[in-house]
């Protein structure tokens, strides 16, 4: 038995591409973003699922991504976020890859490119101003431009004066554009030719008008082993959980190691028989442990929920992310590679 595996539902995902798609004009195209290992839920099991709903743009940030992700998608389009460095350009083509442009090194023809536009949120791009020109000087090749939102989630003001600066920096442009994160799904008019979705693909709300998605993962592993512990006596490194009482202690086989944020210890919580169980004392790289007193019936070898696909559960990434004053992306990313990937076709 693995020591914590992730369950990924590929009906919820499958939902979530529907739902989207419904909040589109017809003329939309999704671009899925499936960097940093498909958000933690697996590249090559999310990729086949998208491909098969008929998913044919996506984006990734580095050309060893793009590489992976291109045995799972043929004949689609893949955006590298990184560019492409110098060197790299006979790899883009053997792989069919398209480069973002964000500053004057501009790859050599036939890599196909995307300029990426400054609006606002200044880190990478050509800025918005000098954007016609920049375009103007690269000619015909350019097969998309795009920006990046800096606060669509939250600042709606400052969106649609990114989405100004966008339009009017890419008048006349004969290439598909794209600004739409998941977050700007709530403006319709940003939608252009194509939207970029990460963390609403995943089922995770960006902002409270997103609510047609449906969280896909959820994090499981089994009580590795029981001890009896008596109170007065400690659990863990550095003795930061005496216990109060005699008590019945559950030691799981996952840690920060795996991606269990080591800042739950004795603050966060797992869920056993329908019953929240605390973490008692610190998490460790391999292990942790969990206060099982007043679940007194758990066994070894059962199930533990740590975190849970469902929006409203204190258990769910946005719930963790709150608890860690972090947001969901980190909870959902830091997810480990010993994590295994189940995909399930059940709801």
């Amino acid at each position: 038995m693995s020591r914590s595996w992730a369950e990924i539902s590929l009906p919820r995902l499958t939902h979530n591409i529907e739902n989207i798609r419904a909040h589109l004009q017809t003329s939309t195209d999704i671009i899925a973003v499936v960097k940093a290992n498909a958000y933690g839920h697996g590249v090559a099991g999310v990729a086949h699922r998208l491909y098969r709903d008929g998913i044919r743009n996506f984006t990734v940030a580095t050309l060893e991504e793009a590489i992976e992700l291109r045995q799972f998608v043929p004949n689609s389009s893949i955006l590298v976020l990184g560019g492409c460095p110098e060197g790299d350009e006979r790899t883009f083509l053997e792989y069919d890859l398209t480069a973002s442009v964000f500053d004057e090194r501009v790859p050599p023809a036939p890599v196909k490119i995307e300029v990426k536009i400054d609006t606002g949120l200044n880190r990478l791009g050509i800025p918005w101003q000098e954007a016609p020109a920049f375009l103007k000087k690269i000619g015909g090749r350019v097969q998309g431009v795009f920006s990046h939102f800096a606060a669509s989630g939250t600042n709606r003001a400052f969106s649609e004066l990114q989405l100004q600066r966008f339009l009017e920096a890419t008048s006349g442009a004969k290439c598909r554009r794209h600004i739409s994160d998941s977050a700007g799904l709530r403006y319709p008019e940003s939608h252009l030719d194509a939207v970029r979705i990460g963390l609403a693909l995943y089922g995770i709300p960006p902002c409270p008008e997103i609510d047609y998605v449906l969280p896909v993962l959820s994090w499981k592993t089994v009580i590795f082993s029981l001890r009896d512990v008596p109170g007065g006596e400690s659990v863990g490194y550095g003795r930061t959980f005496v216990a109060k009482r005699d008590s019945r202690v559950g030691v799981l086989p996952v840690g920060y190691a795996d991606g269990y944020n080591r800042l739950l210890s004795n603050a966060g919580a797992v869920r056993v028989r329908s019953r929240l169980a605390p973490i008692a004392g610190r998490i460790s790289m391999d292990l942790t442990a969990v206060d099982l007193t007043d679940i007194p019936e758990a066994e070894p070898g059962e199930e533990v929920a740590l975190l849970e696909n469902e929006v409203d559960s204190p258990l769910s990434a946005h719930q963790v992310a709150r608890k860690l004053q972090t947001i969901p992306y980190e909870v959902l990313t830091s997810i480990g590679q010993r994590v295994q990937r189940v995909y399930v076709n059940e709801q």
